[in-house]
């Protein structure tokens, strides 16, 4: 049974027909077994519900989990899970929460998450997951329940044309109207999905379909590989390697499974190279390392941009090399850099799409890093060390902290000192949008044996629902949810799952009362002409403790180190607010000193 389960058993008996449909001829029901599922004697041709097969066919893919919110355009699919106890159905608060959940368990696992939604309404919430999935390269699989094959195209109630509407996010969107079809439309959608530059698909059942008889039987899994390097490849990047002064990794996400992070850390100290982390992937090399250069997130301080672009060999492994990633694209410079560019990516779309790249690999970025780990490096020139040392005190120098105390609320990097010490190294640290999350780049020290889940596509919401999924899938693993009052507001009622299963997970609450990362810019474009960003908030420990969370508050800098303790040790899931100082906005800027400066 997949971790997380709970409630009844859902393996009953399930009401057979008297007569069996059948394909040719007439065939005869042997029995039900105790998953409810009819067996049929070897050779012989059946029938079985399409909803059915369809359950089949996931459990065949290894799906052992699904995020949804149930309805009736695919009510058909949700009995047929009730034979299936095998997969563990969460019943979300919301759509959103559903797919981003599943983008969550699509992150930690490598394979696609799922979830599932009713038709209208329930596909248009739905959307933010797909959008992230797109954004963040995440494979997920969204079953979205349709009206009947008879309504398709007569604006019928909830209707709404899913190939349009997705079609600009998801890598394919199908719309099964053919029930013998299904079960290889689904295998289809979870190698789609999978494959090349991971990303949303999106599979519309009209729900009349559902119900057909069919004779397809669930389909299997078929594995794609990904492209393997050349050897002439690998010895053109060692050349190229041993040969450069100031050489930059950028690391990116597709190197994520598999044994990516060690394959990225025995290269550059084989071959004394600095790492940067990829937006969002600060966890792919431990931060403390002496040849860890810099997280690529927004606003870095110039002194970033400055320094990197001294590069005189960019080498891109596993990243599409987006606009946060790149600074937009000045790191490299696009369309041309201004050193020469090394991109490694399993997708050949994502290479020479935005940059002249002097050496494109279309292979997958662990595969070329393990090659690479495996050939004797040569020395590095003369001015390598000095160049290390430059590029790790970007990241070294900003990790130093002395506790500052603020007049209008706490530190929030105060928190993230204190969380640094209590954390373990294998926690599961879930990230929402927003300035607060600067704390956390710039202060927590990541191994690899953390996992940081945080959406590149920078959704508000994605925390709480993550966390949950993370909560499910590692309930073994401490894990910790980073949120601003904004983003919380937007998915914290998927704190009731936290509490009917019972997870471990520990919310903390950033309240400045307000939308910091828009009040930034308007500090900076429009200085003392705020509006909209400010927030009128709830008790947030009141709301949590509602929900039946073991709720705390930091109200003071003195209370930092206690409460963290005691949410640590608390049963179950637990709330943490935190009164956060608004004039320390960001980890890298004061509020005052942004507005002086528009003002002037």
């Amino acid at each position: 049974m997949a971790p997380g389960i709970a409630g009844r058993d859902r393996r009953k008996l399930r009401p057979l027909p008297a007569v069996v449909p059948a394909v040719g001829v007439l065939q005869t029901r042997v029995e039900a077994d105790i998953t409810g599922r009819v067996e049929f004697r070897a050779g012989e041709k059946h029938m079985a519900r399409a909803a059915d097969i369809l359950v089949e066919t996931m459990g065949l893919h290894g799906i052992d989990r699904v995020f949804c919110v149930p309805g009736e355009s695919y009510l058909a699919v949700i009995d047929a899970m009730y034979d299936a106890p095998e997969i563990d159905v969460v019943t979300t608060r919301h759509e959103s929460g559903a797919t981003l959940m599943g983008v969550a368990d699509g992150k930690m696992t490598g394979r696609a998450g799922v979830a599932m939604v009713s038709r209208g309404p329930g596909a248009t919430n739905a959307s933010i997951g797909i959008h992230v999935a797109e954004q963040d390269a995440v494979p997920l699989v969204l079953f979205i329940g349709q009206v009947a094959r008879a309504d398709l195209g007569r604006m019928a109630f909830q209707e709404v044309d899913y190939r349009r509407f997705f079609g600009g996010m998801a890598k394919h969107v199908v719309e099964v109207t053919d029930a013998e079809a299904l079960p290889g439309e689904t295998a289809k959608a979870f190698a789609v999905a999978e494959g090349g530059t991971p990303g949303p698909v999106v599979v519309s059942l009209p729900e009349d379909m559902l119900l057909d008889d069919i004779s397809a039987p669930p389909a299997a899994r078929a594995d794609t590989d990904l492209p393997m390097p050349a050897d002439r490849q690998i010895a053109e990047i060692a050349r190229r390697l041993a040969a450069a002064e100031r050489p930059l990794l950028i690391a990116g996400g597709q190197i994520d499974q598999r044994g990516g992070r060690d394959a990225l850390r025995a290269v550059s100290e084989a071959w004394q190279v600095p790492v940067a982390a990829g937006w969002r992937h600060q966890d792919l090399f431990d931060n403390t390392h002496p040849n860890y250069a810099a997280h690529m997130a927004f606003n870095m301080p110039a002194e970033f941009k400055r320094t990197l672009n001294e590069a005189d060999l960019v080498m891109a492994i596993g990243s599409r090399l987006g606009d946060v990633t790149t600074q937009g694209y000045a790191i490299p410079k696009a369309p041309k850099p201004d050193q020469p560019l090394i991109h490694v990516h399993p997708d050949a779309a994502q290479l020479g799409r935005v940059y002249e790249t002097d050496l494109e690999i279309n292979a997958d970025g662990t595969a070329v890093l393990e090659a690479l780990a495996k050939m004797n490096a040569k020395p590095a020139p003369d001015g390598r060390p000095a160049w290390i040392a430059r590029a790790h005190d970007l990241a070294a120098s900003r990790m130093a902290w002395d506790f500052p105390r603020a007049d209008d609320g706490v530190v929030f990097g105060n928190v993230i000192k204190g969380l640094a010490g209590a954390l373990g190294d294998d926690a599961v640290i879930a990230n929402d949008a927003g300035n607060f999350s600067t704390w956390l780049h710039r202060l927590f020290p990541f191994k690899t044996t953390h996992k940081f889940l945080g959406a590149v596509a920078g959704a508000m919401g994605f925390g709480v629902p993550a966390a949950v999924a993370a909560g499910l899938r590692h309930p073994d693993r401490q894990v910790a949810c980073l949120v601003g009052d904004g983003g919380f507001q937007m998915t914290g009622n998927e704190m009731s799952v936290a509490v009917e299963r019972n997870l471990p997970i520990r919310i903390f609450v950033s309240n400045n009362g307000s939308l910091g990362t828009i009040r930034l810019y308007q500090e900076k474009d429009y200085p003392g002409r705020t509006i909209a960003t400010d927030l009128p908030n709830p008790d947030f420990a009141a709301v949590g403790a509602a929900f039946g969370l073991t709720a705390f508050k930091i109200e003071t800098e003195d209370d930092v180190a206690p409460v963290i303790e005691k949410a640590m040790a608390a049963d179950g899931p637990a709330l943490v607010e935190v009164a956060t100082s608004l004039e320390y906005l960001t980890a890298y800027s004061r509020m005052s000193a942004l507005r002086a400066a528009a003002e002037a």
